[in-house]
């Protein structure tokens, strides 16, 4: 059991190091792109989900093909208040997706000042 200890310490410890030192630079380049490629995929699921660009195409057809002016009228007036209720709810998901990153970005520099503030 000795023998295997003294063997694989120093990997163990190289591992270690080296998982440490990698740390900063991999959540900063690839962590970041990750995410900021996680968060442009859940934002187009999320715009594809609302359909904003269905409603905006079909904003002038009548609702129920009553084309007099009144089916027109009320067919307007629906699809721009729903095109305004889903944009603003898109833009909700695309605020909480920007807090998300900045979050991201921040967490490890949030984490070193609490260790320096612990240690001084």
């Amino acid at each position: 059991m000795s023998q295997s200890f003294f063997l694989y310490a120093p990997k163990i410890i190289f591992d270690l190091l080296f998982d440490l030192l990698y740390f900063l630079p991999w959540w900063y380049s690839r962590g970041l792109l990750r995410l900021g490629k996680k968060s442009w995929r859940f934002l187009k699921t999320k715009e594809e989900e609302l359909a904003i660009i269905v409603w905006l195409k079909s904003l002038h057809r009548p609702l129920y093909e009553n084309y007099g002016w009144q089916g027109m009228a009320k067919s307007v007036i629906m699809r721009i208040g729903q095109i305004i209720f889903r944009s603003l709810i898109l833009s909700g998901w695309t605020a909480a997706a920007l807090v998300a990153i900045i979050v991201y970005v921040l967490l490890p520099l949030l984490a070193v000042w609490e260790i320096i503030y612990q240690v001084i």
